[in-house]
């Protein structure tokens, strides 16, 4: 007699709500990026001290209202720092979004703040002039730490020549906004979606230019497990692969408040090792995401905790065979 045949269990079907939502996303985002796009054209008129403390306000706001995004960064930050109580992480939390609002407005005033040298001071400026002393480029890891787009934007306002690998945005209108804004800072974007990415990459190294890649989120594409705050985090190995194959320098960059405003940019070489097959990636992008764990440590309310870093779990290894 055969076996059962299983039943599947029922779908779930979305609620009136959820198809409600689905069906008017696109006149949603028309009308999110609109107001995001005024909101900063507006915010860039302003004087500058005036116009941050907006942001902070604009930032606090959000915290008030977007209920998910502020669970989870609550939940993320008692999972990298099972130490700090219920009310720490409340008003990290809080500084959290203050500091994402903040970000916006120096985006916005980005033509302002580029005139006054001292808002972004840099350190580390040799190890990145060395590392272009060689002739074949140079990758530059980072991650949404700090004002991660003002980093690069004060980079290119030096005259470094940047590219930074990008995913573009699912909706074309938010895509647009980020895009003008790296256009207008000088900054070279590699779609990492496009057909020719690899090739275009190759070609910027070839050029001699620093390729950027944030790598601290669970994105959808391919990875190896690697340590993030003591757990196993999908992490994106393209860094490590194509500093292996194609033997170019290795910056780390980051960029962080200074208490009296402004920002410090701290960029150092990091060291390959022996080259090798997938074990060595792995172990590589360990020692590039401990970087990352390392500036978040450092300055804990300039990440993006609402980011599902420990979406994907490990798969369990394989049980022996007799």
């Amino acid at each position: 007699m055969s076996a059962a045949r299983p039943v599947d269990p029922p779908k779930r079907r979305r609620s009136a709500w959820q198809r409600l939502r689905r069906a008017t996303r696109g006149p949603r985002n028309a009308i999110l990026a609109g107001v995001i796009a005024g909101t900063g054209r507006v915010l860039g008129t302003l004087p500058a001290p005036f116009g941050l403390a907006i942001g902070r306000g604009l930032g606090g706001a959000a915290h008030a209202l977007l209920a998910r995004p502020r669970r989870l960064a609550r939940t993320h930050l008692g999972m990298a720092f099972p130490e700090l109580d219920a009310r720490a992480r409340r008003r990290l939390v809080r500084r959290t979004f203050r500091h994402a609002g903040e970000s916006f407005t120096e985006l916005a005033l980005w033509a302002k703040l580029a005139r006054r040298p001292d808002y972004v001071v840099v350190e580390g400026l040799a190890a990145v002039d060395a590392a272009l002393a060689r002739g074949r480029g140079a990758i530059a890891i980072t991650g949404h730490t700090g004002n991660w787009e003002l980093l690069a934007a004060a980079m290119a306002a030096r005259g470094y020549p940047l590219s930074v690998v990008a995913r573009r945005v699912n909706d074309v209108r938010f895509d647009a906004l980020v895009m003008s804004f790296r256009r207008a800072a000088g900054v070279d974007v590699l779609a990492r979606d496009r057909p020719d990415f690899l090739a275009s990459v190759r070609a910027a190294l070839s050029a001699g230019r620093i390729v950027a890649l944030l790598i601290d989120q669970d994105t959808q594409g391919a990875g190896v497990f690697v340590p993030f705050f003591g757990r196993p985090a999908h992490t994106p190995a393209g860094a490590a692969v194509l500093a292996l194959r194609a033997h170019v320098p290795v910056l780390a960059a980051f960029i962080e408040r200074r208490p009296r405003g402004g920002h410090l940019i701290r960029i150092a070489a990091l060291p390959l090792g022996e080259s090798g097959a997938r074990e060595r990636v792995t172990a590589l992008t360990a020692r590039f995401t401990a970087a990352v764990e390392e500036q978040i440590r450092r300055a804990p309310a300039e990440w993006v905790w609402w980011h599902e870093r420990w979406r994907r779990q490990k798969p369990a290894s394989a049980a022996p065979t007799a």
